[in-house]
């Protein structure tokens, strides 16, 4: 089979988040493929982990700039002979819409809950997109719930894929790793500080059990650090604020048990990279992180925190036992999250489109 040649992504922006890192991941592991990617914006920190395929960053600053963008991108298209066009996100995903138009094939992906995240709340995001997204456009979305919610708002394109991000191959464990009761536990999260990942949930639980048989660290950065670090020095918590890491594959080994409990999202790296390090899971009792976890996961209810206490209380005691299910979860995300699996689901695809595009 012949294969499309060249793919130009498009993002808005290569700062530390699930996108951008899923982008990075598949641009380098698809090397059958050459690759542009094009930045919107600033900022451009992950650039440098991009080693199979160029990187051109826009600068866009401005209403004004992302019409100049989808100018350039057009040109650009044209001069590297592209065949696929793939966007991640919503503003990346218009400008790539009308940059690629009627002439090339164009992908975009769900990273998120767009229609709980933007079109709920935005009448103009929900009309652009109704606007500009064709039926010949080709959507893969990160989860089923992530595609449900979205076709709440719009019905097309006709062709999609339900395809999961991969995770770096570095968190792949060769054994899980079973959690021992009657010990100190040693929890970890981790996500954005902001509100939807609702760490203050969390916070909770942990003043419920008050007691020096637990710990949780909490590795991101965000807006609620101020507001999460008085709450945890006000209310003498067990929990620290670990900021990023670089090497979080390592740090994972240190803990017994991964908690989240986010609100909801469209789907879960975080999720996928500690079953992958072999922790067992407590996660929000939500129908995406049901999807994320293949369901071999504890679930809690997120209106109760005294329920979160309740399992981690059962747990170190030795009255409940996580480690079934947790070694469960470790040989199914292998199937579903692993670079070599996730490569050839997007491989597949973009061989079909270019087969749909020479047909006609």
């Amino acid at each position: 089979m012949v294969r499309p040649k060249k793919i130009l992504h498009i993002i808005e922006s290569l700062g530390i988040g699930g996108a951008e890192r899923s982008l990075i991941q598949m641009v380098n592991g698809l090397s059958e493929f050459d690759h542009i990617v094009v930045v919107l914006a600033r900022p451009n920190d992950l650039a440098v982990q991009i080693t199979n395929g160029k990187v051109i960053n826009l600068g866009v600053t401005s209403f004004w700039g992302y019409l100049r963008a989808i100018l350039r991108i057009r040109k650009l298209i044209k001069e590297n002979s592209v065949t696929i066009v793939h966007a991640q996100l919503f503003k990346s995903t218009i400008v790539g819409r009308l940059a690629a138009g009627r002439k090339y094939p164009f992908v975009f992906t769900l990273q998120s809950m767009l229609g709980e995240d933007l079109f709920r709340k935005s009448f103009p995001a929900r009309v652009l997109e109704r606007l500009t997204c064709r039926p010949s456009n080709f959507l893969i979305a990160v989860s089923n719930e992530a595609l449900h919610d979205y076709e709440k708002y719009i019905s097309r394109p006709k062709e999609k894929r339900v395809i999961s991000n991969s995770i770096d191959i570095r968190f792949f464990a060769t054994v899980f790793k079973e959690l021992t009761p009657q010990k100190k536990i040693r929890a970890v999260a981790v996500g954005n500080l902001k509100p939807l990942k609702n760490f203050d949930y969390l916070l909770d639980a942990f003043r419920e059990i008050g007691s020096e048989n637990f710990e949780l660290d909490i590795y991101g950065e965000g807006v609620d650090r101020k507001h999460l670090e008085t709450r945890i020095r006000v209310e003498n918590l067990r929990v620290s604020l670990k900021g990023n890491a670089a090497d979080l594959y390592e740090r994972l080994k240190d803990y017994d048990i991964y908690l989240h409990c986010s609100k909801y999202e469209g789907a879960s790296l975080a999720v996928f990279e500690a079953m992958a390090s072999g922790l067992p899971l407590i996660v929000s009792d939500i129908p995406v992180l049901h999807e994320n976890t293949g369901g071999f996961a504890s679930f809690v209810n997120l209106s109760d925190s005294k329920d979160l206490a309740q399992k981690l209380i059962l747990i170190q005691k030795g009255e409940s036992n996580i480690n079934t299910i947790g070694k469960k979860g470790f040989e199914w995300v292998k199937k579903i999250a692993h670079p070599d699996v996730v490569f050839t689901q997007i491989a597949d695809f973009y061989d079909h489109i270019y087969s749909e595009i020479r047909s006609v």
